[in-house]
């Protein structure tokens, strides 16, 4: 069996996937993509796995010519050093050619700094090969071209992960995420095996991905075509289950959802010992990917209107956006209310967790991949024991009111978001009812439970 997967670093969810279907007796075999933290070849958790170092030719000619200029540069600085170092050169009559004596004479001035030279009465701001490099690297950058400059990165995955995989030719391939779908897809075909498409959520309504018209056109004839040729489809979520069958006319995919092992943990006090958070205040958590549309913004603006209480932000992220986040705090006045905790092992996620008091999923609706989630996050709150206020979107609703675990508001209203935690916190009974329903959801919701599903479609596939 192989996954495919476009990512740097080795997923959560590939490694749960892997290590499931170890378990089970398959033998796992992962290719991925090598990064500066990664090595080519690892062994972890039952799987095999092959990572691979990309190099698109595009690339590759900048990288030359990048190389080349870098060693014209520092030849040129070493001529123009020794140069500037020797004595003045005299004219006949003994005065310097530099001389105000002189002023005919040809001049040698030396501006390393900025890569300019004077030589003969010659002048040039950028070498022939610079001005290439540079002209090059604009069009690499410019709006316009970053569609096929993509294009022609995922052509040199697509080639690099065909050879590795169709060295060892298996009985399954499955593909993580549209990107890994065309090469699985062909390697099924050649080796005559099985094919499984692990959409994990709506890859053609990614919020991150501003596509046009012409991308989501293109996007969604690939998927339509590769779908309808696939053995098996799974995705993470049911709502988004239910618009990939209707939109392409196939079975409704197995819902593998993406929920933590079961591991009862004693509620602890990690981030008041660590944060200096004073007992009499109340810990509102968000956890995850600290990155846009997933409600942060409000999250933060929302303790305007709470008293006693603060924010952690557990997790990781881009810096940039981190830094927007600590300027905005601090322009509504909020410094010292929130704080920042980094990510811990994927194993400890559940014990820091529990030290919270209620769970935040607040993604905003930028689309039907957002609007239809059932991110991680709720579950991770579900095994903390975490009252949970989240946004009123259908699988959202349906697990947070459903099994009575908190409330659902307005996603994009701090003032709504107060009132849902306001809600929450203003009754013990209520509170420790909500705690207790999370809990016991978590003996439902969990990694244990799933895999079942995962382990009978292989089972399937694979009789």
């Amino acid at each position: 069996m192989f996954t495919l997967d476009q990512c740097g670093k080795y997923k959560i969810t590939v490694r749960t996937l892997a290590r499931t279907l170890a378990d089970a007796g398959h033998d796992v075999r992962v290719i991925a993509v090598l990064s500066d933290t990664t090595e080519p070849y690892e062994e972890s958790d039952g799987a095999r796995i092959f990572r691979l170092a990309l190099n698109p030719v595009h690339v590759r000619v900048l990288r030359l010519i990048s190389s080349v200029v870098r060693f014209e540069k520092k030849l040129f600085s070493s001529i123009l050093r020794e140069s500037s170092q020797s004595p003045p050169r005299a004219d006949v009559d003994g005065a310097p050619v530099n001389s105000p004596q002189n002023t005919a004479g040809a001049s040698l001035e030396n501006d390393t700094g900025n890569g300019r030279y004077q030589a003969g009465g010659f002048a040039s701001v950028f070498s022939p090969l610079e001005l290439i490099h540079k002209l090059l690297y604009m069009v690499v950058r410019w709006p316009i071209t970053k569609l096929p400059h993509a294009y022609l990165g995922y052509i040199d995955y697509y080639y690099r992960s065909f050879r590795v995989a169709r060295q060892e030719p298996v009985d399954v391939y499955h593909a993580h995420d549209l990107v890994t779908l065309p090469v699985a897809w062909l390697c099924s075909r050649l080796a005559k095996g099985k094919l499984v498409y692990d959409s994990h959520e709506l890859w053609l309504d990614r919020p991150e991905k501003q596509r046009s018209r012409f991308n989501r056109f293109f996007v969604k004839s690939i998927e339509s075509f590769l779908i309808q040729r696939t053995d098996a489809n799974i995705i993470a979520g049911e709502s988004s289950g239910i618009d990939l069958s209707e939109r392409y006319c196939i079975a409704p995919p197995t819902v593998v959802l993406n929920v933590p092992s079961y591991r009862p943990f004693e509620r602890s006090t990690i981030f008041r010992d660590k944060l200096g958070i004073p007992a009499s205040e109340r810990i509102i958590l968000y956890m995850g990917r600290i990155s846009y549309l997933r409600g942060i913004e409000e999250e933060v603006q929302s303790l305007k209107y709470l008293s006693n209480c603060r924010l952690v932000i557990f997790g990781f992220g881009p810096e940039q956006y981190i830094s927007g986040l600590r300027k905005l705090i601090g322009n509504e006045g909020l410094a010292g209310r929130v704080h920042f905790f980094d990510a811990v092992s994927f194993d400890e996620v559940t014990r820091y967790a529990m030290s919270a008091d209620i769970g935040l999923v607040l993604h905003q609706n930028t689309g039907l991949n957002y609007y239809y989630v059932s991110p991680n996050k709720l579950f991770e709150c579900m095994a903390a024991g975490l009252p949970v206020v989240g946004s009123n979107f259908p699988d959202l609703k349906k697990y947070i009111e459903g099994y009575n675990l908190g409330v659902t508001c307005d996603p994009e209203s701090p003032a709504k978001i107060a009132d849902a935690i306001n809600y929450i916190l203003s009754d013990e009974t209520r509170y420790n009812e909500m705690r207790k329903n999370a809990l016991e959801a978590a003996k439902e919701f969990n990694w244990e439970n799933e895999s079942k599903k995962l382990v009978a479609l292989y089972q399937g596939l694979t009789d």
